[in-house]
């Protein structure tokens, strides 16, 4: 009797809680991504932190409506690699293995790179025999010297109209994540913007987060 009641509330509350958490509690930071893709009609996205491909599969999805021609997704995540001491420096969250995302990401039609590894080595590597990415998306390890690696790989793939996005802006954090690489980098030749919007979380293992994405394109006054 009383799990017949419990699932006649579920079906009442559970579209109700869904409804509320997109409404008042989910990140709004994300819609940026989307925005700034349609923006410049990116054809090629580089994602560091793929995680579940879900996010990327949205990421194509935007570029698809948008592009000339046929999408380039590649993803870097360290996926089954990830081990737990990883886990507690880069402050991550546990991915799936690299096969499964790959056929989740291929069924959007897209050309599909996923590269599994450190992004410390893989990333580097990866850029040495790389073209240049309409679109970079920066949201893999949490430690400074991660970001500050990914990006001084990533910055060697721009082009006059390309657009990479830091996550993990932490405003109320100066010397943790993306804000002290952010905030280090040369305006003279570069634009940077940290974006309006701002989501805040009560984190249990690292206290309050206050959290924005930062922007940043080629001053074409320096190309």
């Amino acid at each position: 009797m009383i799990e017949k009641i419990k699932q006649k509330m579920r079906i009442v509350y559970v579209p109700i809680s869904n409804h509320f958490y997109k409404k008042f509690k989910a990140p709004k930071r994300y819609q940026a991504l989307f925005d700034e893709i349609a923006m410049i009609k990116a054809s090629s996205i580089l994602e560091v932190g793929t995680w579940n491909g879900r996010r990327a599969i949205k990421m194509i999805n935007c570029a698809q409506e948008n592009a000339v021609g046929k999408v380039r997704y590649i993803g870097f995540d360290l996926f089954e690699d990830l081990t737990q001491e990883m886990f507690k420096y880069e402050l991550s969250k546990m991915p799936p293995t690299q096969e499964g995302v790959t056929k989740l990401l291929e069924q959007t039609g897209a050309q599909v790179t996923l590269v599994k590894g450190n992004t410390l080595q893989t990333l580097p590597e990866f850029v040495r025999n790389s073209g240049q990415v309409d679109f970079i998306f920066i949201d893999g390890g949490h430690s400074v010297e991660t970001i500050q690696s990914d990006w001084d790989a990533v910055s060697k793939l721009m082009h006059k109209e390309t657009v990479v996005i830091f996550d993990d802006y932490w405003r109320n954090r100066p010397d943790e994540s993306a804000k002290p690489v952010v905030d280090a980098i040369d305006t003279d030749k570069y634009n940077v913007e940290v974006l309006p919007i701002v989501d805040k979380f009560n984190n249990p293992n690292f206290g309050r987060l206050e959290i924005s994405f930062a922007k940043v394109t080629l001053n074409k006054e320096s190309v």
